[in-house]
């Protein structure tokens, strides 16, 4: 039975980490670290079994097969950018066909749960740079850095008055978490999108973090050391994803990027409420 998840943007920290995201009845999308979950249940079924062994691997496959079909239905509410969720890109054969294929690739996480009832229950994750490696668009035909250009974000010591990254304070806006957030700036241009950064790099990390308070995300390695910190003015896009910059503040981001690259190695993290 296909089960309907009552969506929540969480406002907590969840394992001592801070979580962005979404959390469902059976299942979560984790825009923090970049992994889909999905639980499955696995009754004993009715029929003939030999032994206690056999009922338990009998109910771990069909809780295997209720957290792919899980995973399914939480991918689908996924985020892609202001105007797109998975839902709509599953229209599309192709992109539903590779889809489907990333989630048979699942992994179990954690250690099988033996519930009072006797089912059994197992969570199973997918990595949102699958969905990534799907979603985003090809590299640009020229002008895009490559790979072994790639600076990884926090993971270099930074030199004296070298900018490390860009927060954004989008707190009180009512922006939402997605894959492929844009920063625009006053007149809608875009700031941030996917002329400015390494596909690979993005796919891999994510093209922008996000952190629900500046503290966090002053300490996040995507922009930890001396990250230039950027007042957001407004969001737009249907989804609540692209973030409005003011005009003045348009010139630090750039002059932060063309001297340190912040823009192209995704050194992007979004605080929000």
């Amino acid at each position: 039975m296909t089960k309907i998840f009552t969506t929540i943007l969480l406002t907590s920290f969840l394992a001592g980490q801070g979580f962005v995201g979404q959390q469902f009845d059976n299942g979560s999308i984790n825009y923090s670290d970049r992994k889909i979950q999905a639980t499955g249940i696995g009754a004993i079924p009715d029929i003939a079994l030999t032994n206690a062994a056999q009922a338990r691997r009998a109910a771990l496959r069909i809780a295997k097969v209720d957290a792919m079909r899980n995973l399914v239905e939480i991918v689908n509410g996924i985020t892609v950018d202001s105007e797109t969720t998975m839902s709509d890109a599953m229209f599309d054969d192709v992109i539903k066909t590779k889809v489907r294929g990333m989630i048979r690739g699942a992994v179990q996480v954690g250690d099988v749960k033996y519930l009072s009832d006797t089912s059994i229950e197992v969570v199973y994750e997918v990595p949102m740079s699958g969905i990534s490696e799907i979603m985003m668009p090809p590299p640009a035909m020229a002008g895009e850095p490559v790979a072994s250009d790639i600076v990884g974000a926090g993971t270099a010591t930074p030199t004296t008055g070298s900018i490390t990254g860009v927060i954004i304070d989008a707190r009180g806006l009512g922006v939402r978490p997605a894959m492929s957030p844009r920063l625009l700036d006053q007149n809608g241009g875009v700031v941030y999108g996917p002329n400015n950064y390494n596909r690979q790099y993005a796919v891999t990390n994510g093209v922008a973090g996000y952190s629900k308070t500046p503290e966090a995300a002053a300490k996040d390695q995507r922009v930890i050391g001396n990250p230039l910190v950027i007042k957001a003015v407004a969001i737009t896009g249907t989804n609540k994803a692209d973030v409005v910059i003011g005009n003045s503040d348009i010139m630090k981001i750039k002059s932060a990027d063309t001297s340190y690259g912040v823009l192209r190695d995704c050194r992007i993290l979004i605080v929000l409420d």
